[in-house]
C-alpha cells in the first residue's frame, strides 16, 4: 500500500471522486489535495525545508495539465529543476482530460512520467497504476 498520494487538479468534483477511488481501492493512507501547480510547489517546498515532515511525502502523483495559476507542465518542469532530489522517490502519472496528442507525446517523452491517464480516476486506471508501479493482485 503506498503511503502518501498527492492529487493536483482544479476541480473539486474531480478530487472528491479521486478521494473516492483511491479510499475504496485501499490504495493509500493519506491523499493531499493541491488545486493547481503553485500550491503543489508550496506543499514541496515544506517538505523539503522540513516544515512538513517527510512521513507526508507522496509516493505517488495525480496531475491534471489543464489548472489556472500554474498547470501541469509547469508544475512538472519546476518540480524537475527546483526538486530533482524528490524526483527518484515519487511517481508522476497525469490525469486529465486532455485529448491534445502534444500532451499524450510528451509525457510518453519524458522519463519521470510513468504513465498518461484519462480522467476520471476509476479502478481500471488505479488496476493501471498498480500494474506500472508493480503491485501484485491478491490471489
Amino acid at each position: 500500500m503506498i503511503n502518501t498520494v498527492l492529487s493536483i487538479d482544479d476541480d473539486q468534483v474531480t478530487q472528491t471522486l479521486n478521494g473516492f477511488h483511491l479510499n475504496a481501492d485501499k490504495f493509500c493512507n493519506t491523499i493531499i489535495e493541491a488545486y493547481n501547480g503553485l500550491e503543489a510547489i508550496a506543499f514541496f517546498k515544506k517538505l523539503d525545508s522540513g516544515e512538513i515532515s517527510m512521513e507526508r511525502f507522496p509516493e505517488v502523483i495525480f496531475l491534471d495539465i489543464n489548472m489556472p495559476v500554474m498547470d501541469g507542465w509547469d508544475f512538472f518542469e519546476t518540480f524537475k529543476s527546483e526538486f530533482a532530489h524528490f524526483e527518484a522517490k515519487t511517481t508522476i502519472f497525469i490525469l486529465s482530460s486532455s485529448i491534445n496528442p502534444e500532451d499524450l507525446a510528451r509525457a510518453k517523452n519524458e522519463k519521470c512520467i510513468a504513465g498518461f491517464l484519462a480522467k476520471p480516476l476509476n479502478a481500471e486506471n488505479i488496476k493501471r497504476v498498480k500494474s506500472i508501479l508493480g503491485f501484485k493482485e491478491p490471489l
